[in-house]
């Protein structure tokens, strides 16, 4: 295996200090077996929360993904595409710890090699797709019907990567963690500039799909010389309609450890997005609806430039973990900006449990006004008004 490793020249680590910003940051090299040149990068030496992964950067430059930009072009929806990176992320905390790793966007995944992989299979007559294309073949010319039967299931492959420092005072690439991002809703069509036909497909149908296609990423990364022998996180993600006003959300995830070829098992991920106000919400998700149902009439009854109250639930394992809300309003003065997030302040005092997070956002059109944050099991909610 072609070894990638960051050597370490300097460590300061300062824990519980307030950060600044003149750059002091742990400097790094890089080094490979093949030759001895060392290649400056550093690691930021604060990191915003523990809950952040420090990212590795060389010569001053944050190092984008080699398929940087692809995924706007796969993923119509911008909430799915936030979610996927965010997300995938957020699973890989359980299997790289953010104490102990590094991240850095996937260097292995180029655009040329997705572009290859999320096309069609090749066809029998060679006329349509490629040969390492994961989606169904296609003949051209094919049928609504045959376009029906042999959907896009898979739009993008995310790919996220992991550094460890070793005892030798090194840090090694020791983990890497795939998304596979899975339509729930095919749009196709027939005749090139024709009508747009739209086939959904089921959850457990895009599940079987893409378990499969997991298999055969994973046998093609073994094949890359510094893949051979790292753990590899593999995710499915479902995503909602271009349409949709919430994102799609994680339905499977499984890790294989270094080496192995075969993914034995998988683990199901029960996370949705949640609407609010919905018809969904209603009938699903009834005391979190009513208790909305009273936010947004206490904020009406109390403020006359009042627009909406939208509220983004998000559900782990049957319960809400946070709440993201967004009050727009008719911009009247500093003073009513103020007044209202004073208002609103209480009302999440007094009225939603601190089982969940929430986060309010009061916004204009002239921009976000006030920002109101509290995290899950915390009492008292962080404020800022914006100055403009």
């Amino acid at each position: 295996m072609k070894r990638i490793a960051w050597i370490l020249s300097l460590v300061i680590l300062m824990a519980g200090c307030a950060p600044t910003y003149d750059k002091q940051e742990e400097k790094l090299m890089q080094e490979t077996q093949e030759n001895s040149q060392r290649e400056k990068a550093i690691v930021p030496k604060y990191s915003i929360s523990d809950e952040y992964y420090l990212p590795l950067v060389r010569e001053d430059e944050y190092v984008p993904s080699k398929a940087r930009g692809i995924i706007v072009r796969q993923i119509d929806n911008r909430l799915d595409i936030e979610e996927m990176e965010t997300g995938l992320r957020r699973h890989s905390k359980a299997v790289y710890d953010p104490g102990e790793y590094f991240f850095q966007d996937g260097q292995y995944l180029t655009t040329d090699i997705l572009d290859d992989w999320l096309d069609r299979k090749e066809n029998s007559d060679g006329k349509n797709g490629t040969p390492n294309g994961l989606n169904p073949s296609l003949k051209l010319g094919a049928s609504e019907e045959q376009y029906r039967d042999n959907p896009v299931y898979l739009s993008h492959i995310l790919e996220q990567d992991f550094f460890k420092k070793t005892e030798e005072n090194v840090v090694d690439l020791k983990g890497i963690s795939i998304g596979l991002a899975m339509k729930s809703q095919y749009e196709f069509q027939v005749e090139k500039w024709g009508a747009s036909y739209y086939e959904e497909i089921p959850r457990d149908e895009l599940l079987t799909q893409g378990k499969k296609m997991a298999q055969k990423v994973l046998e093609r990364l073994r094949k890359m010389e510094d893949l051979q022998d790292v753990p590899i996180m593999i995710t499915i993600y479902q995503q909602e309609a271009k349409s949709s006003v919430v994102p799609g959300n994680f339905v499977a995830k499984t890790t294989v450890e270094g080496s192995d070829m075969k993914i034995s098992k998988w683990e199901t991920v029960d996370e949705k997005y949640v609407l609010f106000p919905s018809d969904e919400a209603e009938q699903n998700y009834k005391k979190e609806y009513e208790d909305m149902v009273d936010f947004q009439n206490d904020v009406a009854n109390y403020f006359p430039n009042y627009i909406g109250v939208v509220g983004k639930g998000f559900y782990k394992n049957g319960e809400l973990v946070n709440m993201e809300v967004t009050i727009p309003i008719e911009f009247k003065g500093k003073a009513e900006i103020v007044s209202l997030t004073q208002y609103v302040y209480s009302l999440i005092m007094e009225n939603f449990p601190n089982y969940f997070g929430i986060e309010v956002k009061i916004e204009s059109h002239e921009g976000q006004e006030s920002l109101i944050v509290r995290k899950q099991g915390e009492d008292k909610p962080f404020v800022h008004i914006y100055d403009k």
